[in-house]
C-alpha cells in the first residue's frame, strides 16, 4: 500500500475484538470505581478507551482497498484539529471561569482524553463518509 512496501494499517482485522475487550474492561473498571468507592475517574477511564479505539480505528477491514484508506485519513485530518479545538475552549472555559491561584484548581483535559474524543468523531466521520459515498 506504500512505496516503502509497509502496509498503512498494521493490525489485523481481529484486532476490533481486542479493542472492544479493552473498552469494556474500561467501562467495568469505570462502574465498578463508582459503585465501590464514589470515584468519578474519567482520566482512568480514558485510558483503555483509548487503546481499544487506537485498534478500532487501525486494523484492517473486511472491505480493505484505497478508498477505505483515503476516507480513514479523510476522516482523521478533519478530527484532530476539530477536538483540539473543542479541547482548547474546554481547557479555556474551567481554567478561566473558575480558577483560584491560592486553591490551584488548573484543569486540562489528558492525551488519552484527547485521543479518545478524537478517535470517536474520527470513527463517527469514517462511517459518515462511508454512507456518503
Amino acid at each position: 500500500m506504500t512505496k516503502t512496501g509497509l502496509p498503512l494499517f498494521l493490525y489485523p482485522s481481529w484486532m476490533k475484538v481486542l479493542g472492544l475487550l479493552f473498552i469494556v474492561g474500561g467501562l467495568i473498571i469505570f462502574f465498578h470505581r463508582i459503585s465501590q468507592y464514589d470515584i468519578i475517574d474519567f482520566a482512568g477511564l480514558s485510558f483503555p478507551v483509548a487503546v481499544g479505539l487506537t485498534f478500532i480505528f487501525f486494523s484492517r477491514g473486511k472491505e480493505f482497498d484505497e478508498r477505505i484508506v483515503f476516507l480513514k485519513f479523510k476522516a482523521l485530518a478533519i478530527a484532530v484539529p476539530l477536538v483540539a479545538f473543542a479541547t482548547m475552549l474546554i481547557n479555556y472555559y474551567f481554567n478561566f471561569e473558575g480558577y483560584s491561584i491560592e486553591a490551584d484548581s488548573w484543569f486540562s483535559i489528558s492525551a488519552f482524553e484527547y485521543l479518545s474524543l478524537t478517535l470517536i468523531v474520527a470513527l463517527g466521520l469514517n462511517q459518515y463518509l462511508l454512507y456518503k459515498e
